[in-house]
């Protein structure tokens, strides 16, 4: 079998990666198209990689969006717009839809060309990268889209500012739009997912941020509780803030670890004396030493912080990030500190208030440890390669074989 992944960038790589190995190891072909911007990373993985599409036209379908996302934007969005983007204004819901099918515009006519002369039996997309949906279509084999709890499943069939040029992606290939893949695969546990017409097919998360020489002191047992600050690695939205959250940290007791991306302008010398701070190291190796974690509210951190079984201190400044932040305080497994307005960002005190009690209120680590559970209970990665064998064999699945036991 042939398997075809196909990956946009930033903090979506980590998603598409252990399904991509399962595939490898069971002794299937794997070759992953992204954009020329992930390649660095899907290389490093060891996965074979083309890339496909105009980067810089990508990015200005992104810069489209970052209106909504910026702190400036409209962040207070419709209540349960993650999982009924009908419930939007016309004009956010047309800003948010046309940003993935522009973003497909950029990546189609490579990625078509590439799977007609590579010839998969089968396509496994990121949830924004339309690109992959197109052409499992023009290619009528088996789609299968890859998201962590919400897909950003616009109604593109319904919606009339949306569906023509939504179909537009897919005749220009002369074939029928296709609105929906066979099944979102996700590793998102069921507590936190929200609901979706398309049909689920669950797969344990396995954490992967990249490779890492172990530094001796992760080996090492903290005197204090280990608190993980960080702003994700696609946003700079908490850089301002981070020195205040780990003096909030100090005041709580517990050690701050502050990570951040290398395109972050953080200095030591900005940071109160106790913290230490890292540069791109990956969560995934840090998260298990860690009592606790503090972040932005991104999904990456969000979920490896959900199923490493921690508290989360949610600190949110998008309409994305408020979902997150939402999901994680209903079910008890970590708090929301609000950015007030202004220059001055959360109080240190607040800040240790919370992470204070993160770290001793019983519930909190009881609902994060279910979360783990929840995890650890899924299929693995492999368990889904016969998912996508018998698609691949057959042409697709049936509804009823989708929900895959351990």
């Amino acid at each position: 079998m042939r398997v075809l992944f196909v990956a946009t960038a930033g903090a979506h790589l980590p998603w598409i990666t252990p399904l991509s190995w399962a595939c490898q190891v069971a002794g299937h072909e794997v070759l992953v198209a992204s954009r020329p911007a992930a390649t660095a990373f899907l290389t490093a993985a060891g996965l074979t990689v083309a890339p496909v599409g105009d980067e810089d036209a990508i990015r200005t379908a992104q810069a489209a969006h970052r209106g909504l996302a910026s702190t400036g934007g409209p962040r207070r969005l419709a209540s349960g717009w993650v999982s009924k983007p009908e419930r939007l204004d016309r004009d956010t819901r047309r800003l948010l839809g046309t940003r993935q099918i522009t973003s497909a515009d950029a990546m189609t006519d490579d990625l078509v060309a590439l799977a007609r002369a590579w010839r998969p039996d089968v396509v496994v997309y990121d949830t924004v990268a339309l690109a992959g949906l197109v052409t499992a279509a023009a290619l009528k084999v088996p789609a299968f889209g890859h998201t962590w709890g919400f897909s950003f499943g616009f109604d593109f069939e319904r919606d009339e500012d949306l569906r023509e040029p939504f179909a537009g992606l897919f005749e220009r290939f002369g074939v029928e739009p296709r609105f929906a893949p066979d099944a979102w695969i996700d590793p998102c546990p069921q507590t936190l997912r929200s609901p979706h017409p398309v049909p689920w097919a669950p797969m344990r998360l396995v954490p992967y941020n990249g490779p890492l020489v172990l530094p001796e002191w992760l080996l090492e047992r903290p005197e204090r509780p280990r608190v993980c600050v960080t702003g994700g690695v696609t946003t700079t939205a908490l850089t301002g803030l981070l020195g205040r959250l780990a003096e909030g940290v100090l005041r709580a007791g517990a050690e701050p670890v502050l990570t951040v991306a290398g395109h972050h302008d953080v200095s030591p010398a900005d940071l109160p004396d106790g913290v230490r701070l890292l540069s791109a190291f990956p969560m995934s190796t840090l998260l298990p030493s860690c009592d606790a974690v503090i972040h932005h509210g991104g999904v990456g951190t969000g979920m490896i912080s959900a199923v490493t079984g921690l508290p989360q201190l949610v600190v949110p400044h998008t309409a994305i990030q408020d979902h997150w932040a939402e999901r994680i305080t209903e079910v008890g497994a970590g708090l929301t500190l609000d950015v007030p307005d202004g220059p001055d960002g959360p109080d240190a005190d607040a800040v240790a208030e919370a992470v204070t009690a993160l770290l001793t209120v019983p519930g909190h680590r009881a609902s994060a440890a279910r979360l783990r559970d929840e995890n650890a209970a899924m299929p693995a990665p492999a368990r889904l390669v016969g998912l996508l064998e018998r698609a691949a064999a057959e042409g697709g699945v049936a509804g009823s074989e989708l929900v895959v036991r351990p």
